[in-house]
C-alpha cells in the first residue's frame, strides 16, 4: 500500500489539480493499489456471510453461504490472501528508500507517524472497539461496555493491523538510516533466485518458531497486530528495500519474474496436495496453526513460499499490464485508495445491517455488499479528502 505524501485536497500538500498529483506517480503502482484494496474490501464483504472467523459480521450473520459457495470461496481466497498482504509490504518497501532519501529519516518518521500512526490509534483505540461493541450490543450479544472491554484480552485493530505493522517497519528503517549518519549507503544488490529461495526458507523457519508461542489467527496481549504473520511481512518489506536499489520499482528482472511464476505455481500445487493429504489423513486443523507438528511445519513452508515468490511474480505482472490509464482507476480513485481501506470496515457493517431484514440468500447479500462496499468506501474516502479540511494530510 502506498502511503507516501498526501496529494491534493483541502489541507493536503499544494498541487494545482489531482491530475498533476497523478502525473508525478508511477501509474502501475496506483492501479495495482486500487485493485488490491477493492479486492480486500469485496473479500471482507463476502466472508462476512461465511462460517470463517475472518470478519466481524460473520459472528452475527443472519444467513450463511452454501457449502459449495464456501468451498469455492476458500479455494480462491486462501492463496490470494497469502499473496496480497506480502505484495503490499513489498511495494511499501520499494517506495521507502526514495522517500527517506528525499525527506531525510527525521521528516520521514514524522510523516509516517501522521499518516499511519494517527489512523491506527484512532481506529484501534476508539472506532473499531466501539463499532464492534455497538454491533453486538444492538443484536443483544454483548454485556455492558466495561465488562465487554475487560473480557477482550487485546484491542482489536480489525483490518488496521497492517498499518500498525507497516508503521513499525518504517520507523525501524528510518532509525537504521539515522544511525548510519542519515543516509542510505547500502550497495546495490542484484537479487537472484537463490536469494529468494533462502529468504523463503528463513521465513518458513521464523514463522514456525514464532507460531510455537503465537499460533495462527490468535490474538495478542494488549493490541492485536497479527504477529503470527510478521516474518513474511517483514521479509517482503526488507526485500522491497533491497530491490529498490536494483530499480525494481521500474521493472522486476524478466528472468526472475518468470522463475518466481514457476515457483509460485509449484507452491500452489504443493499446497493443494498438502491440504488433500490433511483431509485424507484426518489431521486435526489445530496441528496446522502452530506447535511441534510436521503439519505445522509443512503449512508454514507452503505459506512462506507463496508469500515470497507470489508477490515478486505479481509485481512483474502489474508492471507489464497496469502501467497505463484505466477508466476505473482515475486519479481521484487512486488518491482515495488508502482512505477507502481505512473506512471500509464501518461501511461494510452498515451495509450488512441495512440488508439484514431483506429475506434473500446469503450469496446475493454478499454480492450486493461487496459491490456497494467498494463503491461507497472509495466515494466516502474521496469526500473526506476533498471536502474536510486537514484530512488530506492523513489520508
Amino acid at each position: 500500500m502506498d502511503t507516501d505524501d498526501a496529494g491534493p485536497g483541502r489541507g493536503g500538500t499544494p498541487a494545482p489539480a489531482i491530475e498533476q498529483w497523478a502525473s508525478e506517480r508511477r501509474r502501475y503502482v496506483d492501479n495495482l493499489k486500487v485493485i488490491l484494496i477493492a479486492t480486500v474490501i469485496a473479500g471482507h464483504a463476502i466472508v462476512g456471510y461465511s462460517e470463517f472467523d475472518w470478519w466481524s459480521y460473520s459472528d452475527v450473520r443472519e444467513v450463511s453461504l452454501s457449502a459449495v459457495t464456501t468451498t469455492v470461496l476458500l479455494a480462491i481466497a486462501a492463496p490470494f490472501g497469502l499473496l496480497v498482504i506480502p505484495l503490499l509490504f513489498l511495494v511499501a518497501g520499494l517506495l521507502t528508500p526514495p522517500s527517506v532519501q528525499r525527506k531525510g529519516p527525521g521528516r520521514f518518521a514524522r510523516d509516517r507517524l501522521l499518516r499511519l500512526g494517527v489512523p491506527f490509534m484512532v481506529f484501534a483505540v476508539l472506532i473499531w472497539p466501539l463499532l464492534e461493541y455497538g454491533l453486538f450490543r444492538w443484536l443483544g450479544q454483548a454485556p455492558d461496555l466495561w465488562t465487554y472491554l475487560l473480557a477482550e484480552r487485546s484491542l482489536d485493530t480489525g483490518v488496521l493491523w497492517f498499518v500498525g505493522a507497516l508503521l513499525a517497519f518504517s520507523l525501524a528503517y528510518a532509525g537504521l538510516v539515522r544511525v548510519r549518519s542519515g543516509t542510505d549507503r547500502e550497495q546495490k544488490i542484484e537479487v537472484r533466485m537463490g536469494h529468494l529461495l533462502g529468504l523463503a526458507a528463513v521465513v518458513a523457519a521464523a514463522t514456525f518458531l514464532l507460531r510455537l508461542a503465537i499460533p495462527f489467527e490468535t490474538d495478542n496481549w494488549f493490541v492485536d497486530l497479527n504477529l503470527w504473520e510478521w516474518p513474511a511481512c517483514a521479509a517482503l518489506f526488507g526485500l522491497g528495500i533491497v530491490a529498490s536499489r536494483a530499480d525494481w520499482l521500474t521493472a522486476v528482472p524478466d528472468r526472475l519474474r518468470r522463475q518466481s511464476r514457476t515457483a509460485t505455481l509449484i507452491a500452489v500445487g504443493a499446497a493443494g496436495l498438502f491440504f488433500l493429504a490433511v483431509l485424507l489423513l484426518g489431521i486435526d486443523d489445530e496441528q496446522l496453526w502452530g506447535g511441534w507438528h510436521w503439519p505445522a511445519l509443512a503449512f508454514d513452508a507452503s505459506e512462506s513460499a507463496l508469500s515470497v515468490f507470489g508477490p515478486v511474480w505479481l509485481l512483474g505482472v502489474a508492471q507489464r499490464l497496469l502501467d497505463r490509464p484505466f477508466r476505473w482507476a482515475r486519479p481521484a480513485v487512486a488518491r482515495s485508495a488508502y482512505g477507502a481501506f481505512l473506512v471500509h470496515g464501518p461501511v461494510l457493517i452498515a451495509l450488512s445491517l441495512a440488508l439484514r431484514p431483506v429475506p434473500v440468500v446469503a450469496e446475493l447479500k454478499a454480492l450486493v455488499v461487496a459491490i456497494a462496499g467498494v463503491l461507497a468506501s472509495f466515494t466516502l474516502a474521496w469526500l473526506l479528502i476533498d471536502r474536510v479540511p486537514g484530512v488530506a494530510r492523513v489520508l
